[in-house]
């Protein structure tokens, strides 16, 4: 009996490792009827059992096993594997939570304890097992994807990238965590590295992940790609797995690239495919083709609890455009007002870090750094920055030197944002770079700024926040052109107030945080003007709209460029534009935005006495 009971056992064991389930069940099921009280035998023929998806009858197994040693942890984990299967959550937890109790250190029952807290949504308790297991078991991939998830949910979105490259780094061919990683970077604002992570998952299979293709086409919007963009926009759409944001990112690009009869029909699908889009509505009134009679759909997409947070806020946007363009200020800020608040829910701004980060600046970039690293960065005379506060002008700035054939215009370019973030503490660390770090960094730069048009004279990035990398910007690239953009601070917070921005400008959605910011922006803005080597050439936006020729050619002067008559007539130039002035700057130079905070005046309030205040 006991040659029998061996060979049924060496059968079942060798079938189950070869992958051959039913037989090795069969074989397992001899060798228990033999020996009904072994509990290891119990254990393996019930793993079988719900490998084959008979998940009642392992769950009987593993309760038979139990009832003989209930101390066993493994026996716990497995029945918190099988329950968590079958759905019964709270039964999962209990049995994970007992294993982890009789077996702290076991990195597979720290990793289905917590994963299955992270589907609970306890992410907090789910990361620090999951980081736990990560330490016990550093191959285990599987384990490196669940923890990035779990970060991601708690907000640590640079952690789950790394988690998310752990597990690609170790297994390049894994599909879902390439995904993941995607996903991550392009919420980071890493667009190269994201537009790479979503190639590698669609690489691994001929079939799109449907889920990745709108993320995708977003990043790729980002690169300026635009015959891509619309590429997967039309593959989510045929696919039927996004029909209403493939319509809406199909509008985007659309809208970038000034084809704004093309944008309209594809909004208007977006809103046939879903009719709680508050999205395409404000894209719609941002290019003055939305009608007054939606503003009942607005309302009712504003008041609907239902509907996406997101959604909410932008149906607020759209109808503030729509009252605001009636002459009805009351309704529209009222509706504005609705709208910003959503997006501060989810958006807090935090006045402390942010005051933090200008005094860290400070601190470091001062005379003596620039002097003792003078001569470190790249030698070229190719980049002009274009820089401010959001909403000052920067766009239109760069839309004049775009005129010119021989500036590249780059756009909202993050390159700076990017690699700070990539630098562990920021900027304090930064004295302690070697020499040719810097020289380095402007290399790859300047590649980026230089692609598809290597040979420009000029190339412009004109991201708004790079006013807080001046000093990066002058390590890097000393010969580098400056251009700060200066706007009325109160057309600046109304207009930013008026924005649905995408990202990163958390302080925009709160009228007295941002008079905070901008205070704190001023008083970086008086660092650079004295300490920064490089001379910070100063474009005032109501100059640049009242007298445009007059501040123009100063500017034009400024970079090196001979004026042309061409350089004022900026809706001629034909190029993507990513920002929130895809309309306005495709018009004629005009005053229309000049001092319109006036008409708010009353409801500004709170914003301007804060701007008024004595205090930073």
């Amino acid at each position: 009996m006991a040659a029998s009971y061996t060979n049924n056992l060496e059968q079942a064991r060798r079938l189950a490792d070869q992958g051959k389930l039913r037989p090795a069940r069969s074989a397992y099921k001899k060798a228990l009827a033999e020996q009904p009280n072994n509990t290891d035998i119990l254990i393996e023929c019930a793993v079988v059992e719900a490998q084959t998806g008979a998940l009642k009858s392992a769950r009987r197994m593993f309760d038979k096993a139990l009832k003989i040693n209930p101390h066993d942890p493994t026996i716990h984990f497995n029945l918190g594997e099988v329950a968590r299967e079958a759905g019964a959550g709270e039964t999962a937890l209990k049995h994970y939570r007992k294993a982890y109790d009789l077996s702290p250190g076991d990195a597979d029952i720290l990793y289905g304890y917590g994963d299955a807290l992270r589907e609970d949504g306890q992410n907090e308790d789910a990361m620090r097992l999951l980081l736990e297991a990560s330490h016990l078991a550093p191959t285990d991939t599987e384990i490196h994807n669940a923890l990035g998830i779990a970060q991601e949910a708690c907000g640590e979105q640079a952690k789950a990238a790394a988690s998310y490259r752990n597990a690609v780094n170790r297994a390049p061919d894994y599909r879902d965590a390439w995904s993941n990683l995607g996903q991550v970077l392009y919420q980071l604002e890493f667009f190269e590295e994201a537009a790479d992570a979503f190639e590698n998952a669609q690489n691994l299979n001929a079939e799109p992940l449907a889920g990745n293709l709108i993320p995708w086409a977003k990043t790729l919007m980002q690169l300026l790609r635009y015959d891509e963009v619309l590429e997967k926009a039309r593959l989510a759409i045929e696919t039927n797995s996004d029909i209403a944001p493939g319509y809406f990112t199909r509008g985007m690009a659309h809208q970038q690239l000034g084809d704004f009869d093309a944008a309209e029909i594809a909004f208007r699908e977006a809103i046939s495919a879903n009719r709680n889009l508050g999205e395409a509505y404000e894209k719609l009134a941002l290019m003055r083709r939305l009608e007054p009679e939606t503003q009942p759909i607005l309302k009712s997409i504003l008041d609907n609890d239902d509907v996406d947070p997101s959604s909410r806020a932008a149906a607020g946007f759209a109808l503030y455009r729509l009252h605001d363009r009636d002459g009805d200020r009351n309704e529209a800020f009222a509706a504005l007002a609705r709208a910003n608040a959503f997006k501060a829910e989810t958006n807090v701004f935090d006045r402390a870090q942010h005051d933090e980060m200008c005094d860290q600046i400070i601190s470091v970039f001062t005379r003596d750094f620039f002097e003792q690293r003078r001569g470190q960065g790249h030698d070229t005379t190719v980049p002009i920055f274009v820089l401010g506060m959001p909403r000052s002008g920067t766009t239109l700035t760069e839309q004049i030197l775009a005129t010119y054939p021989n500036v590249n215009p780059c756009g909202e370019r993050q390159d700076f944002q990017e690699l700070a973030q990539r630098l562990e503490n920021y900027p304090s660390a930064l004295p302690s770079y070697p020499e040719d770090w810097a020289k380095a960094q402007g290399e790859r730069i300047l590649n980026l700024m230089l692609q598809g048009n290597p040979g420009a004279r000029y190339a412009t990035n004109k991201s708004p926040g790079n006013y807080a990398f001046i000093g990066l910007i002058a390590w890097l690239f000393p010969n580098a052109k400056i251009i700060y953009c200066k706007r009325d601070p109160r057309d600046i917070g109304l207009s930013s107030f008026e924005q649905n921005f995408r990202s990163g400008l958390s302080y925009s959605y709160d009228l007295v945080a941002f008079a905070h910011a901008y205070r704190a922006h001023e008083r970086l803005m008086e660092h650079w003007y004295e300490f920064s080597p490089i001379p910070i050439y100063t474009v005032a936006y109501k100059e640049l709209v009242s007298d445009p020729e007059t501040a123009a050619r100063g500017m034009i002067e400024y970079c090196g460029l001979e004026w042309h008559a061409r350089s004022l007539q900026t809706e001629d130039v034909e190029r993507p534009i990513g920002t929130a002035s895809v309309w306005q700057v495709r018009q004629p130079i005009n005053k229309g935005s000049l001092d319109k905070w006036k008409r708010y005046e009353a409801h500004l309030k709170p914003m301007i006495d804060a701007l008024n205040s004595s205090q930073p």
